[in-house]
């Protein structure tokens, strides 16, 4: 299992558009993908969790990954969740 502390940035309104992106790249690797903040834990697969999480610019969130590609998978999602331009 690989766990990341990610750091929120970007400017933009957040949507089921973006929570859309980022369970899509998700659900593109067979490994899963935990989102955890203060609140709870939440699937990272699953756009109704992703949703649940709300407006996380600035957050910080764990992405917890495990499964037979967690190393390319947490690469990819750390890379989109730290971008300037956040999908969340």
């Amino acid at each position: 299992m690989i766990t990341r502390k990610v750091t929120l940035k970007g400017e933009l309104p957040y949507s089921a558009l973006h929570a859309q992106r980022f369970v899509l790249l998700a659900n593109s690797f067979a490994s899963s993908v935990i989102l955890q903040d203060a609140r709870g834990t939440f699937n990272g697969k699953s756009l109704l969790g992703v949703l649940s999480l709300g407006k996380l610019s600035g957050r910080e969130l764990n992405l917890l990954v495990e499964g037979r590609d967690e190393e390319r998978a947490a690469e990819a999602l750390v890379e989109l969740l730290e971008s300037e331009h956040s999908p969340l």
